[in-house]
């Protein structure tokens, strides 16, 4: 079984933009209109890969995360039959957030999650648990800085 994979990236060293080319080029993820591999990296573009083997996100974002720590990125897996897809986003200073997404790579958590985690501290507000474990569960820091990044990058700043 098999669903597009894509990544976006943000932001990238110098230093890094050759281990990063070279992953995309393992992964074959291409540019909407490239027939080759990617030469060159473009902030804020949407790279594919048709037809990845389901769970390649997982590899993919790990891999990312080790070849090339300092990188800003979304990548994501979408949804196959009746299953969600699957997004990671990955912030330095922040660390890793990991969603169900749609085929757009928007991230979203499923109520049956949410409920579960708020029924875990019954006697926290909803202020006090969006302060702590609602903000992880969320992404709310790291899906701040990606908005941020795709907000500069839709303006052409």
């Amino acid at each position: 079984m098999s669903a597009d994979l894509q990544l976006r990236i943000h932001s990238a060293p110098a230093d890094e933009v050759v281990a990063l080319l070279d992953l995309m080029r393992e992964h074959k993820l291409r540019a909407e209109y490239e027939r080759g591999p990617a030469e060159t990296l473009t902030l804020g573009q949407v790279y594919r890969a048709r037809d990845a083997a389901l769970g390649l996100c997982e590899e993919v974002a790990a891999r990312l995360e080790e070849d090339a720590p300092n990188v800003v990125f979304e990548l994501w897996q979408d949804p196959h039959w009746s299953a969600d897809g699957h997004y990671h986003a990955y912030v330095p200073k922040y660390g890793h957030f990991e969603a169900g997404c749609d085929a757009e790579g928007v991230p979203h958590v499923g109520v049956h999650e949410l409920i579960q985690r708020l029924s875990s501290s019954p006697g926290a507000t909803i202020g006090d648990w969006m302060a702590g474990e609602g903000t992880d569960l969320l992404g709310v820091a790291i899906l701040a800085v990606v908005g941020e990044y795709q907000a500069r990058q839709s303006s052409g700043s």
